[in-house]
């Protein structure tokens, strides 16, 4: 029986303008943990970064399947396909995956597994003495929370290079907007509305193969697994809610708010819930209007909001920030505007050469995930629900063992339904 376990022994932290290389040149030797596609693509940008050599030499998942997907989409790239030497045995599998990457004489391991396994990657990875991108949300719960402070911390003593995937904190029109906010563009700031209403997500709609086990099904559709995404409020909605915490420089003190199940019912569809609605309130009596919806046939909206006691001002809209423009066109070189994805990667890359401005960003990142995450705790019981008594929430969410035959933390019921939150019933905290 595989069963994971946490990466036990560290190792010497480098960085080529701070500190000699291991292997005695240049070259960043790269790694993906989660080989999905949004794994692949982060992959994809950090190979293209015109800041060095690079070169991915290690994949790992909890799936060979995916591992071999992966890398069948990244060597079609005749620009990539120089750049990549991942022989058989440099393919990882299981929940030890991690384990073995971080000891395949890596520099810096990209993090793109489903979100629950975020902090114990990270840390592991710190750990080692790893540079680090992470995709967002970087938490499910307040103990996920609590070792990613723990992990930025050490972090920042072994001055690691750390860039999560929160990537308006990397585009042009959200660095400029939010600066013209903190220099009183609108003044002061009374109210921020977000919205992030979709017409779908996740993998809705696939009941469970009859041969596949309970805890690969989870895995496999994590999209919609609570334990897994920390729902899509979570996993989706954090951008803005970032995008407000970074408006206010802080995080709530506090939050409420109300969601449900209309459309997502029956086999197939989960645990998570299809909206949400929640008020966060800032110390100085600032509200954030968070709004985050996935029903078929509903109004589709993206957007960030900020209004103030002389002005108002919208510093982005679409669901990448950019209106209408679609991740393809984002990655057409030869449009005008910047590529958010792709410059996250050339500063992380900056940062780890000692070529541009250090990078730490787990902070924000980790704040911004346990904002989102004190939002779900708010909705889910239905109470008012305070920071620093959701922080210090013991509720973990995720199984007692990994193992792809475990059980995992939710079950179906005969008919393949999942139970979900009940505001009343489930507790905040």
């Amino acid at each position: 029986m595989a069963t994971w376990r946490r990466a036990a022994t560290g190792a010497a932290v480098w960085s080529i303008a701070r500190m000699a290389h291991a292997a005695g040149d240049d070259v960043v030797r790269i790694a993906l943990i989660g080989c999905g596609n949004r794994g692949t693509g982060a992959c994809r940008e950090a190979l293209l970064t015109q800041q060095g050599p690079v070169q991915l030499v290690a994949l790992g998942d909890l799936f060979a399947d995916r591992i071999e997907r992966s890398l069948g989409n990244l060597i079609k790239y005749p620009e990539l396909k120089a750049k990549i030497d991942v022989p058989p045995e440099h393919r990882f599998t299981g929940f030890d995956a991690i384990d073995k990457v971080l000891a395949a004489g890596v520099d810096l391991v990209l993090l793109a597994t489903p979100p629950h396994f975020r902090p114990m990657h990270y840390a592991a990875a710190v750990a080692a003495g790893k540079h680090v991108f992470m995709e967002k949300p970087l938490c499910v719960d307040a103990p996920g929370y609590r070792q990613l402070v723990a992990a930025n911390a050490e972090a920042r003593k072994k001055k690691l290079s750390v860039v999560v995937g929160l990537q308006r904190r990397h585009q042009q029109n959200y660095l400029d907007g939010i600066a013209k906010i903190h220099e009183g563009a609108v003044g002061k700031v009374q109210l921020i509305r977000t919205y992030f209403n979709m017409p779908g997500g996740g993998r809705a709609g696939t009941p469970k193969p009859p041969e596949m086990s309970e805890m690969e099904y989870q895995i496999r559709f994590w999209g919609i697994f609570t334990w897994l995404c920390g729902d899509h409020l979570v996993e989706q909605a954090t951008h803005e809610i970032d995008v407000a915490n970074w408006v206010m420089q802080s995080h709530p003190i506090r939050a409420q708010g109300m969601g449900g199940r209309e459309v997502r019912k029956g086999p197939g569809n989960g645990d998570i819930w299809d909206h949400h609605c929640v008020e966060f309130e800032y110390a100085d009596g600032t509200r954030h209007f968070c709004q985050a919806r996935q029903q078929p046939g509903t109004w589709t909206h993206v957007s960030d909001n900020v209004l103030g006691d002389r002005g108002e001002m919208t510093i982005g809209t679409g669901a990448w920030g950019y209106g209408t423009l679609s991740p393809r066109e984002l990655r057409d070189r030869n449009r005008k505007v910047d590529n958010p994805y792709q410059r996250e990667h050339e500063d992380l890359m900056q940062s780890i050469r000692g070529a541009g401005a250090y990078r730490c960003e787990g902070d924000y990142g980790a704040e911004s995930s346990m904002t989102a995450v004190m939002g779900r705790m708010a909705t889910y019981s239905g109470q008012m629900v305070a920071w620093d008594e959701a922080i210090r929430s013991e509720t973990r969410l995720g199984p007692k063992e990994y193992a792809l035959d475990a059980p995992p933390p939710v079950r179906a019921a005969d008919d393949g339904s999942y139970a979900s939150a009940i505001p009343g019933v489930t507790p905040p905290y």
